[in-house]
């Protein structure tokens, strides 16, 4: 809505302007009126009117000597004039003050309707500019005094008074919309409508509180809260900030949290609480439920840039090679548990998912799999690069556990005879080396639990036990056909313990090697 101020010294012919003209219908409000010069001149200076429509003969100062007045003064207000003169001369002046429009008397409703309608454009479109400046005036300042760069004096009454006169104290806030990513379902606002969102939630619990003031870092909004806006949320920066969040959530069913720096005292000392705002920021996956965190809830709690407990990415691994629902959700509890406890860090975070993700893979990759298939790989791996909640990683990361899950199900499916008849032909071409489960299972990117259990269900026995009987029957060979001792046979199928080859002769053919072959010399 376009403010208008109406100035004529004939009284009928303004009240019947105002009567004429649906001016709310039209996108104005009429906010005063003058019957001269002068009087529009004080009103303009108080009132600030987006447009005045002015006759141009008025006693005291005249139409053009209040554009005039205005120019000099440069109060940023726009004119037209009506005039019943149709005299090209004043028209010419009036083009020349920068007047919008020129119309005669008697006025016609439709006409003086069409020029509101093309003013009007024109209005909005000098506002939205002078909305771009003015952020781009503001995020100068902000962006001077968060560096510690403040231009002394200057900043400080420009910024006091846009803020407020007086003393104050002043707080750094960030407010952080989460979960919107190419991988959801979320819809992103515009960063002008966010920012129109957030100014709008402070004016609705502030009503009397100048402008807001924000400036765009890489992935939030910094807000200086001074001390006035505290007065309804009891001088409390959290509950401000709470209410704050409450507003953007009756506008948007989106995820927004807001984290808070120490108060200061004067405003040129704003970077003190900048940075201690983006250290809060850093705690927001240790302190997942808040929606509000203040670096004083964190002082003292240091936040730790250690490595993920192997043991929890070979589970994992294991549970996904197995396609182990239970297991894999009960893992996925133990790593999150794990963060919290430990007090990991984002960086950590990020480094102990990316280090499950990347073992999966290696597994995908090892059964003839292409990882990159899976629809829930994309987003597991570029999360960090977008603002998202502890509990959105956690939902990421499930996704593409039981998704790999699936996966390899498949692949075991497809390619698990072929491939288990490859471990089988190695063993009986290998026998008499140094092998065993594990190492096997690493040769060919298997998981030892799994090959095991496949191995079993195509051949009927366990590993180790096919692996025993293969050696004792070739050991059972060379007893027959060569005069060789007993630990040579041994060493020669692989085992680098005679007594233990003795022991596993005897427990498979119920008799030692030397007795084996004493029975074969008495046939």
């Amino acid at each position: 809505m376009h403010s208008v101020i109406i100035v004529d010294d004939e009284i009928y012919f303004r009240k019947g302007l105002i009567r004429m003209i649906d001016w709310e219908g039209n996108g104005y409000q009429v906010i005063g009126e003058a019957d001269n010069g002068e009087d529009a001149l004080a009103m303009i200076r108080d009132k600030k009117p987006d447009l005045v429509i002015t006759d141009i003969r008025m006693p005291v100062l005249d139409g053009l000597d209040l554009i005039q007045a205005a120019e000099k003064e440069k109060l940023d207000t726009e004119f037209v004039i009506i005039s019943g003169h149709n005299d090209f001369h004043y028209a010419q002046q009036a083009v020349r003050f920068g007047v919008l429009d020129y119309v005669l008397k008697p006025v016609d409703e439709d006409d003086i309707v069409d020029a509101l309608g093309k003013l009007r454009d024109k209005l909005t479109k000098k506002r939205q500019l002078q909305e771009r400046r003015r952020m781009l005036l503001s995020e100068k300042q902000i962006e001077a005094l968060i560096r510690g760069e403040s231009e002394g004096a200057a900043t400080e009454d420009w910024m006091e008074h846009e803020m407020a006169s007086g003393p104050q104290t002043f707080t750094y806030a960030m407010i952080e919309l989460n979960n919107v990513h190419p991988w959801s379902d979320r819809k992103q606002p515009s960063k002008e409508e966010l920012r129109a969102a957030i100014r709008e939630a402070v004016r609705q619990l502030v009503p009397s509180a100048s402008d807001p003031i924000l400036y765009e870092h890489r992935r939030t909004y910094g807000l200086i809260v001074p001390g006035l806006y505290l007065t309804e949320a009891g001088g409390n920066v959290r509950a401000f900030m709470e209410l704050l969040l409450l507003r953007l959530d009756e506008r948007y069913e989106l995820e927004f949290r807001a984290y808070t720096g120490t108060t200061v005292q004067q405003l040129n000392h704003i970077k003190e609480s900048y940075i201690s705002a983006k250290e809060a920021l850093s705690y927001k996956y240790y302190r997942s439920p808040d929606r509000v965190i203040a670096i004083s809830d964190v002082s003292g709690t240091e936040l730790v840039y250690g490595q993920l407990d192997d043991d929890v990415c070979r589970r994992l691994v294991e549970a996904v090679e197995e396609n182990d629902s239970n297991e894999m959700k009960q893992v996925i509890d133990s790593l999150f548990s794990e963060f919290r406890d430990k007090r990991f860090s984002p960086e950590a975070i990020k480094t102990g998912i990316v280090q499950c993700v990347l073992v999966i893979c290696k597994s995908i990759r090892g059964m003839e799999g292409d990882e990159t298939e899976l629809s829930s790989f994309e987003p597991v791996i570029n999360w960090h690069d977008h603002n998202v909640t502890l509990e959105e990683i956690r939902r990421l990361l499930t996704a593409f556990v039981f998704e790999a899950g699936d996966l390899v199900g498949t692949l075991y499916r497809t390619y698990g005879k072929g491939r288990i008849h490859k471990v089988k032909t190695y063993v009986d071409q290998n026998y008499s080396k140094n092998i065993s489960l594990k190492t096997i299972a690493s040769q060919f990117y298997m998981n030892p639990a799994y090959l095991g259990q496949l191995f079993k269900r195509n051949y009927g026995l366990y590993f180790n036990d096919y692996l025993q009987k293969l050696r004792i029957a070739e050991a059972k060979k060379l007893l027959r056909i060569k005069d060789l001792r007993i630990y040579e046979v041994a060493e020669r199928v692989g085992f680098n313990n005679p007594d233990y080859f003795v022991t596993q002769f005897d427990k498979l053919e119920r008799m030692t090697p030397s007795e084996y072959r004493n029975k074969l010399n008495l046939q």
